[in-house]
C-alpha cells in the first residue's frame, strides 16, 4: 500500500520539511549566556592583620548560601532598576515580535513615576515625524483608543505611568512610522522572571567558584544583567563585612557629640581656675588623690558606657526584627566571648533567614527551624545581659563607695586644691572616654577602609556557542521522520485493522485447500476481457487456469466445473464467462448454466434475455433446447437462469436437474455452473454434486478473512469436496501481496463492491 500510494508520503514529508523550515525560521532562538565567579576564603585575604585580627569583622561565611543570595530578589530588584529594565520595547514584524534592546533607535523613553495601584501596562508607539509621536491602546476610556500627535519630551500619563519620550541623536529617517510596542513592568516582576530564568550552580563540589547560566531571547541584554549582578553581589559583599563596622562608628558618633562638648566646657574650667589662682599642679597628697579618683571614675565610666550598650541592645533585640544590624559587643569595650558568639550565631542565622524568605514563598521546615533557632538565642542573649548587667551593679556599687572614702580625704585639702582635683577630674574623666571613643571610631574606620570583597571575576559574562533553539539539523530530521513515519505507520495500521484477504499468505494460513491460481485486474468495463483482450494478462490468466484445472480433473474429457464464492461482489460470472470463453477457444463446446436462479444476470454480458431458462426447464414449463441460447462466442451457449422462481433450492434438488445435466453432458465437453454464494444460500451445495471441481473466488482486498475461515469449516467436515480457490482481482504485488504462480499483475483497483459494478478503471459483475 505504502509503495502504490507513494505520493502520499512525497505530500507527507513535504509538508513536515515546510513545518520544519516554519519552525526554524520563525521561532524565536535562544541563546546562552554564562559567566563564572569565584568566593575568596578569608585565610585567603591578605590585606592585614588588622582586618582580620579585628573584632569588627566576622570571618564566617556559608557558602551553602551564595546561591540563594544570588539569586533573592532584593538582590535582583536593584539589578533591574540599576539598569532600567522597567522599561521595555518590542518590534512588531510580519510573523513575530521581537525585543528591542541596545539598538539605534532614535527615541529615548523615560518611565517618571507608576502609581502603586498598576503593576504594568502595554501601549503601541509609532514615531510619525521628527518632532511627534503616537500612542495607540486597547483601553476603551482612551477616546478612539490613540493619542495622537505627541511632542518630544511632553509628559504623558497613561494607566498609572507617568513617562515622557524624548529624541536622540542617532538618525530616524528609517524608524518612521515603525509601530513598537511598549511595556512598563514593576521590578519586582521582572526580578522574579530573571531569578526563574537564572541558573546559580557550584563548579563542582567542594569549589568555591559559582557558574551564572542563562538563556534568553537577547544575549546583550542578559550579558548587561550578569555584569551588573556581579556588580552588585560584590557591592553586598563589601557591605556586609562593613556593617559592623558602620554600625558601630554611628553607635560611637553619637556618644562622642555628647562626651565632646562636656570636654570643652572642663577644658574651659581649668584653664580659667589657673589663670585666677596662679595654680599650676597640685601637690603630693593632692596628686595621689586626684589619680586615685580619675581611676575610679574611669572604671565607673566603661561600666556607664557598656551599661548603655546593654540598654541598647536588650531594646534592639525587644523591639527591633533586623536582627543582623546589631552592633557587636567589642565595639564598645565589652570583652564577653559569650555574648560576641551568641550575636554572632544570631547575624549569621537572621541573614540566612532573610535570604531563604527572598526566594521561597511558603515557609518551608528548615526556614521554621532557623526561625527557632533565631528565638533562642535571642533569650540566652537577654538572660545573658541580665545576668552580666546584675554584676555591674554590684562593680559599680563597690566603686561608688571608693570615690565616696577619696572625696573625704579631698575635704581635708586646701580649698584651691580640693576645687582643681575636681575640675581636672570631671575633665580627665570626658578626656580618657572621649580618646578611648575615638580610638574605638578610628579602629572601626580603618576596618571599614580595608575591607574589600571576596567575589572576584573568573570569567566575565559572554556569549557562549550558537543559539540552542531552534535547532534547525535536528529539527529536520524530525521532519523527515515524522513525514515518512506517520504516513507509514497508518499505512501498517490500516493493514493490520483490514480483516479482508490482502496476499496469498494470508489463504494459506486460513484454509488447507489448494490455490488453483489468480487473476489480475480487469481494466476494461466489460467481462468478456478474454474475448475482447485475447492477449492481455488477464486472458492469460485464465489459459494458466484452464490448463490447472485439467490436473484437477486428470485431464477427463467431459467436465462440470461450478463457480461459488462467500459473498456477492467476488467476480462469480466474470469468471465464470472468461473461463468458458477460454474453454471454447481451445475448440471444445461449452456450455453456461446461469444457476443463480434468485438474481440472474449472465444474460446481459451476451446481450440476450432472461424470458426462458433453467427455471421454466426445472418447473416442467419448457422443454431443455428451448431455453439453450447461442451467444455470439463460437463455441459457447447459455442457459440462463430465467424468470426468479418462488422455491429455487427445491427445483435445484429434484430429480430434473440430475437428467439435465446427464443430457448436457452428451451434447457439451464443458458445463460450467454459475451458482449463487455459498456463504448466504445452499444451492452451492446442492449443484456440488453435479460439478468435478468446483471454484472458490477469494477477491483481494474484498473478501472476509472470515468467509475464508467457514470455507475451510466445510472442507475439513467434508461438506464440499473437489474444490480449489481462485485468487480473484490481484492488484497489489510485492513483499506481501506476491503470487506463487506468476500472477505478479500490478493492477490498479478501480471498481465498487457491489451488484452489477463499473468504474472508470475497471469493470466486474457476479
Amino acid at each position: 500500500m505504502a509503495i502504490k500510494y507513494w505520493y502520499v508520503l512525497a505530500f507527507a514529508l513535504l509538508v513536515s520539511l515546510l513545518i520544519a523550515f516554519a519552525v526554524n525560521r520563525y521561532t524565536t532562538q535562544i541563546f546562552p549566556v554564562s559567566a563564572s565567579i569565584i568566593i575568596k576564603e578569608s585565610q585567603e585575604n591578605v590585606e592585614g592583620k588588622l582586618l582580620y585580627n579585628n573584632v569588627l569583622v566576622n570571618p564566617y561565611r556559608n557558602f551553602y548560601n551564595e546561591p540563594h543570595i544570588i539569586k533573592s530578589t532584593p538582590l535582583i530588584t536593584g539589578v533591574i532598576n540599576e539598569l532600567d529594565f522597567t522599561t521595555t520595547l518590542f518590534r512588531e514584524g510580519e510573523i513575530k515580535t521581537s525585543e528591542v534592546y541596545d539598538s539605534n533607535l532614535p527615541i529615548d523613553i523615560h518611565l517618571i513615576k507608576r502609581n502603586p495601584k498598576y503593576s504594568n501596562t502595554s501601549f503601541d508607539l509609532s514615531i510619525i515625524s521628527l518632532s511627534q509621536f503616537n500612542i495607540e491602546i486597547s483601553e476603551q476610556e482612551i477616546s478612539n483608543n490613540l493619542l495622537e500627535q505627541i511632542d518630544y519630551g511632553d509628559t504623558v500619563k497613561l494607566n498609572g505611568f507617568t513617562f515622557l519620550v524624548t529624541r536622540n541623536n542617532n538618525p530616524i529617517d528609517q524608524y518612521l512610522n515603525n509601530v513598537y510596542t511598549v511595556n512598563f513592568s514593576t521590578p519586582e516582576r521582572l526580578a522574579k522572571a530573571y531569578a526563574k530564568r537564572l541558573t546559580v550552580s557550584w563548579q563542582e563540589q567542594g569549589s568555591s567558584v559559582i557558574n551564572l547560566d542563562m538563556k534568553g531571547t537577547l544575549p546583550s541584554k542578559d550579558v548587561a544583567f550578569l555584569n551588573e549582578l556581579i556588580t552588585q553581589y560584590q557591592d553586598y559583599d563589601l557591605n556586609k563585612k562593613n556593617q559592623a563596622a558602620i554600625r558601630t562608628i554611628e553607635f560611637i558618633y553619637d556618644h562622642l557629640n555628647f562626651i565632646a562638648d562636656s570636654v570643652r566646657f572642663f577644658e574651659t574650667q581649668v584653664e580659667t581656675f589657673k589663670k585666677k589662682y596662679v595654680l599650676t599642679k597640685l601637690d603630693g597628697e593632692a596628686l595621689r588623690l586626684y589619680q586615685r579618683i580619675e581611676s575610679l571614675e574611669t572604671n565607673l565610666a566603661q561600666l556607664n558606657l557598656q551599661g548603655n550598650y546593654y540598654k541598647y541592645l536588650t531594646d534592639y533585640l525587644r523591639n527591633d526584627d533586623n536582627l543582623d544590624q546589631v552592633v557587636p559587643p567589642s565595639s564598645v569595650g565589652v570583652d564577653d566571648p559569650i555574648m560576641t558568639n551568641l550575636i554572632s550565631q544570631l547575624v549569621n542565622l537572621q541573614m540566612e533567614v532573610k535570604v531563604q524568605l527572598s526566594n521561597e514563598k511558603i515557609e518551608s521546615p528548615f526556614l521554621v527551624r532557623k526561625q527557632e533557632q533565631i528565638v533562642n538565642i535571642r533569650k540566652d542573649i537577654l538572660e545573658s545581659v541580665r545576668s552580666t548587667l546584675e554584676a555591674q551593679q554590684i562593680n559599680k556599687k563597690f566603686i561608688q563607695g571608693q570615690i565616696k572614702l577619696v572625696e573625704q580625704q579631698l575635704v581635708k585639702l586646701p580649698e584651691s586644691e580640693r576645687r582643681l582635683v575636681n575640675i581636672q577630674r570631671n575633665y580627665s574623666l570626658s578626656e580618657n572616654l572621649y580618646i578611648f571613643l575615638m580610638q574605638k571610631r578610628a579602629e572601626a574606620g580603618i576596618s571599614k577602609a580595608a575591607t574589600t570583597s571576596d567575589i572576584l571575576v573568573v570569567n566575565p559574562p559572554r556569549l557562549v556557542g550558537a543559539s540552542i533553539t531552534p535547532k534547525p539539523v535536528q529539527n529536520y530530521a524530525i521532519a523527515v521522520v515524522m513525514g515518512l513515519f506517520v504516513p507509514l505507520l497508518f499505512f501498517v495500521t490500516i493493514e493490520f485493522l483490514d480483516n479482508r484477504i490482502q496476499s496469498k499468505e494470508d489463504i494459506e494460513r486460513l484454509v488447507d485447500v489448494p490455490i488453483i491460481g489468480g487473476i489480475g485486474h480487469n481494466k476494461i468495463e466489460n467481462n468478456l476481457v478474454v474475448h475482447k483482450k485475447s492477449k492481455s494478462s488477464v486472458a492469460e490468466s485464465f489459459r494458466s487456469l484452464r490448463s490447472n484445472l485439467n490436473f484437477f480433473t486428470n485431464s477427463q474429457e467431459k467436465s462440470v466445473f461450478l463457480v461459488t464464492s462467500s459473498i456477492s461482489g467476488e467476480g462469480k460470472t466474470f469468471t465464470t464467462i472468461n473461463l468458458a470463453t477460454v474453454l471454447g477457444m481451445s475448440g471444445k463446446r461449452v456450455l453456461i448454466i446461469g444457476a443463480d436462479m434468485r438474481r440472474p444476470r449472465l444474460f446481459d454480458d451476451f446481450g440476450l434475455d432472461n424470458a426462458k431458462g433453467l427455471s421454466n426447464v426445472l418447473s416442467g414449463q419448457l422443454k431443455l433446447e428451448a431455453a439453450i441460447q447461442s451467444t455470439t462466442l463460437e463455441g459457447i451457449d447459455l442457459i440462463s437462469g430465467g424468470p426468479v422462481p418462488p422455491n429455487p433450492s427445491e427445483l435445484l434438488m429434484s430429480n430434473q436437474m440430475d437428467n439435465i445435466i446427464s443430457l448436457l453432458l452428451k451434447k457439451y465437453d464443458y458445463i460450467v455452473l454459475d451458482t449463487p454464494p455459498i456463504g448466504l444460500v445452499t444451492d452451492a451445495f446442492i449443484l456440488s454434486k453435479f460439478s468435478d471441481h468446483m471454484l472458490f473466488l477469494v477477491r483481494q482486498s474484498y473478501t472476509p478473512k472470515q468467509a475464508v475461515k467457514t470455507l475451510q469449516e466445510f472442507y475439513q467436515n467434508g461438506k464440499i469436496q473437489n474444490v480449489s480457490i481462485l485468487f480473484n482481482d490481484i492488484k497489489k504485488v510485492g513483499p506481501g501481496y506476491g503470487y506463487g504462480y506468476g500472477y505478479n499483475y500490478g493492477y490498479g483497483y478501480g471498481y465498487r463492491y457491489g451488484y452489477p459494478q463499473s468504474s472508470k478503471n475497471g469493470y466486474y459483475t457476479d
